[in-house]
């Protein structure tokens, strides 16, 4: 069973599943904010340790000042070596660090710093340059009190490219670390989601082959819970449609096939009826003109107006019992019918068009009634081509093949013109009333169908449907 023109596969089907990736480039996206946030609290930490480090060197160096001045004060040490830092020559320094004392008038008395080696630095240069914007020089001050008078200030300073080394070094092993645990992350995310997620592969498989029009194909149970509910809903949807799909082409079918045996019923009326008593009609009248032809010549014109007319509506109803129901669908058979209604539209046309047939396979055992629906869909076609197309040429291919793997018999039918049909839409909705009719005869047949613009220039339409199923369905 397959599924009405309507219901048929859209372009934006999807074959792969990208859940997987999804969810890995989330994670993905998530460690490298986390990484983010990891390198901004290390150079936080950074910045804070070098102004640690600069506390307690001003407040070891405040601590000596303080101690000589009391020495001085005590006539231990004398005023001139002040300030003394020799006491302080034990101390270390980091690199880059450097310990001032600023007496009280602003005037630089002595420093003792620590020197940074250029060729020991690690970090490279748009570090340097970058982190100093951010970290900048840590700068620490402490004032000298001895006896409630400030005597000047210790200040303790570190270098800015001091503070990016050590940064660049915490940042690596960071980043380092950090990297390594990402990527193993992922992976070993990607290979659990893939194996938790497998049968979403073949739920995806059976969305498309629902899409295509396979409805008799149903999901197995999964373990999951979740997804043995997507399975149970799609497997209960797949049935409620193909009983759905089954009862409407059904229903279409008996509409389509009673509606061609009304046109047959009407045309034999028709013909066995009314034809009879035209052409007695027609008979009376030529018999009536040769009686008065020579007493009374006002009889003999009317008569032979009567004739005419008789001949006329008899013309008339020809074409109206071949619109109903073309003799050669009975009488000859599909393809002779068809290749009448060609040789109609050519003489119609007036060689402003030129329609053809081509033909491939067999076509004499199909059932009368696909003949018919074949016939009418051809005959719409042709008409919509010469009334809208303004086509040169215009193409009726007709194909019976059977495959030889399922010994599937279908026949594939086009109708195509190099025209241009403005008035002729081809969305669902807003189809013209000869489409309608064929889209219906199509659903009727339980086939697939497909109309509209070629990539140049011209109109196509196409048909394709089963010949053993209908043939049932028509027994």
């Amino acid at each position: 069973m397959t599924l009405p023109p309507a219901l048929r596969a859209r372009p934006w089907r999807t074959n792969s599943l990208d859940l997987k990736w999804v969810l890995v480039r989330r994670i993905l996206l998530v460690a490298l904010i986390c990484m983010t946030g990891g390198a901004g609290l290390v150079l936080r930490d950074v910045r804070r340790e070098a102004i640690n480090l600069n506390e307690e060197a001003a407040a070891t160096v405040a601590r000596q000042l303080a101690l000589q001045l009391t020495r001085i004060d005590a006539a231990l040490d004398r005023p001139e070596r002040f300030p003394d830092w020799e006491p302080l020559a034990n101390y270390s320094l980091r690199p880059g660090q450097c310990i001032q004392f600023v007496a009280g008038g602003s005037h630089q008395v002595n420093s003792n710093c620590q020197g940074i080696d250029m060729h020991e630095q690690v970090s490279p240069d748009w570090f340097v340059n970058a982190s100093t914007t951010f970290l900048g020089q840590s700068v620490v001050q402490l004032p000298l009190i001895h006896k409630g008078e400030i005597k000047g200030a210790v200040v303790a300073t570190v270098e800015a490219a001091a503070i990016a080394g050590r940064a660049w070094q915490e940042l690596s092993r960071l980043v380092g670390i950090g990297a390594a645990m990402i990527v193993s992350m992922c992976f070993l995310v990607y290979l659990v989601i893939a194996r938790s997620l497998r049968p979403t592969a073949e739920i995806l498989s059976g969305l498309n082959r629902l899409a295509d029009g396979d409805l008799v194909h149903r999901l197995p149970r999964f373990k999951l819970k979740e997804l043995d509910r997507i399975s149970e809903v799609f497997n209960g949807m797949a049935q409620r449609l193909e009983t759905s799909t089954q009862e409407r082409s059904e229903l279409s079918r008996k509409l389509v096939n009673a509606q061609e045996q009304e046109r047959l019923h009407i045309a034999r009326e028709l013909h066995d009826d009314v034809a009879q008593r035209l052409s007695a009609i027609s008979g009376l009248a030529a018999s009536i003109r040769r009686v008065c032809q020579h007493s009374s010549p006002a009889a003999t014109r009317q008569s032979e107006e009567l004739v005419a007319v008789a001949s006329s509506t008899m013309r008339a109803l020809r074409d109206t019992l071949t619109y109903l129901r073309p003799p050669e669908i009975d009488d000859l058979g599909l393809i002779a019918s068809l290749q009448s209604l060609i040789q109609t539209h050519n003489a119609l046309a007036n060689s402003m068009t030129t329609f053809s047939l081509e033909t491939s396979g067999i076509f004499d055992d199909l059932p009368t009634e696909m003949s018919a629906h074949v016939y009418r869909i051809v005959q719409e076609g042709l008409n919509n081509a010469a009334r809208h197309a303004n086509a040169r040429t215009v193409r009726v291919l007709l194909k019976s093949s059977i495959k030889v793997a399922t010994n599937a018999r279908r026949i594939d039918l086009a109708v195509t013109d190099d025209g241009c049909s403005p008035q002729v839409e081809t969305r669902e909705g807003t189809a013209g009333v000869g489409l309608v009719g064929i889209r219906e005869r199509v659903y009727a047949l339980s086939g697939a169908i497909s109309a509209g613009h070629r990539d140049g220039r011209g109109f196509e339409l196409q048909v394709s449907f089963p010949v053993q199923s209908v043939g049932v369905a028509t027994a």
